[in-house]
């Protein structure tokens, strides 16, 4: 295991992520050029581990991305969650002192490490868009009775349509977070945030948890554990689904596309390819390129976290 100061992390699981691992990792490799500094580490679960491509193998090694088992979810959730694949992932066991999460299905444009943090330990994150969660009346203070706490006082503003002011909720695209135990529980932030979730899931009897457990549970868990929050400005989890115009694309640190058809609406969306392509022996140009396609043929999988 790497000894970088900083990780990033990412999931691969299904050839949709696959796929999309491709465009982030090249593009990842290119702004945090030093692993002695920056880890960039990829979680295969089981079913991907024995069925990664030559091409993926091949961009990985050339990017310096470590690939780690994910660790198996069996048994975790009250049903199947794949969108929980990336609490496991950011609960595993690291050397590093911080960690930032990413979804697969985003592009880096610059520099995710180094964050301007007003404190080591703070939980650093974009608000989500829309209210997705909780709009029912009760339902937020529901979720946060069943941990004993009361509704927090504080909001945050979200990011899309008339930029509400909202409990904290944020979007699970791009987390950043101390990996140090804390000496209180011995756990850190990412280790409290699995434990979180497993109760909230098995135990909580609020209906509609799913796709949302994973940013239900986010400001539970800082709420419950005494975690502080930093909200950052939306370049940093720059989502492009379903807008009408780009033009703020190119400022954004990470861009979330969700579905290949946002991403290929990027004026400068050849950028990404030719750098994956950079990134591979010359013979492996058209199996790369056949990947890549399958990110709008597929996207139902291809969106799938």
């Amino acid at each position: 295991m790497s000894d970088a100061k900083e990780s990033i992390l990412f999931v691969v699981d299904g050839m949709g992520l696959e796929a999309q691992s491709l465009l982030l990792a090249a593009s990842l490799a290119k702004h945090h050029p030093d692993r002695g500094e920056v880890a960039l580490v990829a979680y295969v679960s089981p079913r991907s581990a024995s069925s990664l491509t030559p091409v993926t193998r091949a961009l990985y090694a050339k990017c310096g991305v470590q690939m780690r088992p994910l660790p198996v979810a069996d048994g975790v959730w009250a049903k199947p969650y794949p969108h929980g694949n990336k609490i496991l992932a950011c609960a595993a066991p690291r050397t590093s002192q911080r960690s930032q999460f990413i979804d697969t299905d985003t592009v880096c444009l610059g520099p995710l490490a180094g964050l301007d943090l007003t404190d080591p330990e703070v939980v650093a994150m974009v608000p989500e868009g829309l209210p997705t969660w909780g709009k029912e009346d009760g339902k937020w203070q529901r979720a946060y009775e069943f941990f004993g706490l009361p509704m927090p006082e504080d909001r945050v503003e979200l990011t899309r349509g008339r930029h509400v002011t909202y409990p904290p909720y944020f979007n699970a695209g791009f987390i950043s977070f101390s990996d140090m135990p804390r000496p209180d529980t011995g756990d850190n932030f990412a280790q409290s945030w699995l434990k979180t979730a497993i109760e909230f899931d098995n135990r909580c009897p609020i209906k509609g948890k799913r796709p949302w457990l994973d940013q239900i549970t986010l400001p539970l868990t800082m709420k419950r554990f005494g975690f502080d929050y930093q909200v950052l400005h939306e370049v940093w989890n720059f989502s492009i689904a379903d807008r009408l115009k780009l033009h703020r694309a190119k400022k954004a640190r990470l861009i979330h596309y969700h579905r290949g058809v946002h991403l290929r609406r990027l004026d400068f969306y050849n950028d990404f390819v030719a750098n994956a392509l950079a990134c591979v022996p010359e013979a492996m140009a058209g199996a790369l390129m056949e990947q890549i396609s399958g990110l709008v043929a597929d996207p139902v999988e291809a969106a799938a976290e």
